[in-house]
């Protein structure tokens, strides 16, 4: 069974959608729809509980950040996997579940993501192979990342502390405790910008948790060398060439795929 996690706060416009696209699931059976609500003072709760039928769980109760809302949906979950799909992003399609069921079989596994600006104009999120440059600049979404729960057990839960960037902490710390991955070329989720993780008012704390983080996971020396290569080219190839000849002299550490 799979855990699915919505966290929302003051989500009147774009929770509904989001719902719909869990409980419209083909494989509803093998879904456990866990809703936290951070004591929303909209209508959002209203438009929770007209699904309450469908949903397994509704926590609605003031929290302290959304890790903190992460972190009460992980303890409340019983499923063998957890999926975050937050309120306002959606799942691909009806049978997105289905899917993606019988191709769970690692401790992490993911897809890719659509992502959905607020012109209504899609760029597609695709991986191949993970490494800590990629890392390096970039998390994990997790709209579309499986995890099992015995995971969380494990390394325990979220930062609380941290406000943006505790799920990309999370994940450097798994895959340098060598947790393995998989991934499956087929899209999971639409994530709609927006959120608290890309607004410009945020801008100053996101960059100001990256580094604290980086602190942990990179090496100065590595640090330096990736922001130069980051800095000297965007372009997507180029960027593939470069992780590939870096992880050939041991520079950049490549992450284990599940067999």
């Amino acid at each position: 069974m799979i855990s699915i996690i919505t966290i929302a706060k003051n989500e009147e416009k774009s929770i509904e959608r989001t719902i719909l696209s869990v409980i419209n699931q083909s494989a509803i059976n093998e879904i456990e729809y866990i809703v936290i609500d951070g004591k929303s003072s909209d209508n959002t709760l209203e438009i929770i509980k007209k699904y309450k039928d469908k949903i397994s769980k509704i926590i609605s109760e003031p929290d302290f950040g959304i890790y903190n809302a992460m972190n009460k949906g992980i303890k409340a979950a019983n499923g063998d996997y957890i999926l975050f799909l937050n309120a306002g992003d959606v799942l691909f399609c009806s049978k997105t579940i289905e899917k993606i069921l019988p191709k769970l079989n690692c401790d992490l596994v993911f897809g890719d993501i659509l992502i959905r600006d607020e012109n209504g104009k899609n760029s597609t999120i695709e991986y191949d192979f993970i490494d800590d440059f990629e890392l390096f600049y970039k998390s994990l979404p997790h709209p579309c990342t499986f995890i099992k729960k015995e995971c969380f057990l494990k390394l325990d839960l979220y930062d609380e502390t941290k406000k943006i960037m505790s799920d990309w902490q999370w994940f450097l710390k798994y895959f340098n405790l060598k947790g393995k991955y998989k991934y499956i070329k087929t899209p999971v989720a639409i994530f709609y910008l927006g959120g608290v993780s890309t607004k410009k008012e945020t801008k100053y704390l996101r960059k100001k948790e990256r580094a604290e983080v980086r602190n942990i996971y990179y090496s100065k020396r590595k640090q330096v060398l990736y922001k130069i290569i980051l800095k000297l080219t965007k372009n997507k190839t180029v960027l593939k060439f470069i992780r590939k000849i870096l992880s050939l002299i041991g520079v950049v550490k490549i992450y284990e795929k599940c067999t």
